[in-house]
């Protein structure tokens, strides 16, 4: 049915489809596509503005109903995995981590108090990052998802902790450069705002707040693609 020409043809793209060298780009460049995983690990900074209530006037300095604060150096990182559904986009899920490790509690009154654990930021959510030069390293990203910040307070006669949960979202732009065929290294910079409410009782007193959270940071990222 084929002729020699034909057979020798066939046989050699059959050989060429199933070695190694078929997996790598045929046009000898890189490109980021299919299986995503980025970790990053950073520093910057984290800011929670505060509005509280209580039921009673007397017995809290953490939920007195002026405006406080906390805010300071952080300690960043992020853990992301996704896949590549369109040739320049990634859609991943992603989970950033902050954290005040010597945070303390500032009121309206210029008092501070210092908190009695560090305070954690958490962002889990979806995300997309574009890549508007599939073989190069220079990216974009943004997302929305579940917020929550939490903090242990020691001093105060009513209440353990302080923060809550609620909505947040993150914009980022970075490098990555090649390493390998399918691994690069870089720099990103990211950026998280977020709203919380959260809650709290002791005995018939109860405690709330409205926050604003907002943390940028830069980190050293690992990335697979």
């Amino acid at each position: 049915m084929f002729s020699t020409h034909a057979r020798t043809a066939l046989a050699s793209v059959a050989l060429f489809a199933m070695s190694p060298c078929a997996r790598a780009n045929p046009f000898g460049y890189r490109e980021h596509d299919g299986f995503y995983l980025r970790v990053s690990g950073g520093a910057g900074s984290l800011s929670v503005k505060r509005s509280t209530e209580r039921t009673d006037a007397q017995g809290s300095f953490a939920y007195s109903g002026d405006s406080s604060s906390v805010s300071g150096a952080s300690i960043f990182a992020e853990l992301s995995i996704g896949g590549t559904p369109f040739r320049h986009l990634v859609v991943a899920g992603t989970l950033l981590g902050t954290n005040l490790p010597a945070a303390g509690l500032e009121l309206a009154s210029g008092s501070r108090f210092n908190l009695g654990s560090p305070l954690w930021f958490a962002f889990l959510g979806p995300t997309v990052d574009v890549f508007p030069n599939g073989s190069g390293g220079f990216h974009v990203g943004a997302g929305v998802g579940w917020a929550v910040a939490t903090a242990g307070v020691d001093q105060d006669r009513l209440f353990d902790t302080i923060g809550g949960g609620g909505i947040g979202a993150t914009l980022s732009i970075g490098y990555d450069a090649w390493v390998g065929d399918d691994w690069s290294l870089g720099l990103i910079g990211r950026g998280v705002v977020a709203r919380i409410r959260g809650q709290e009782q002791s005995s018939t007193t109860v405690g709330t707040e409205s926050d604003t959270v907002s943390s940028a940071s830069i980190a050293v990222t690992a990335l697979f693609h």
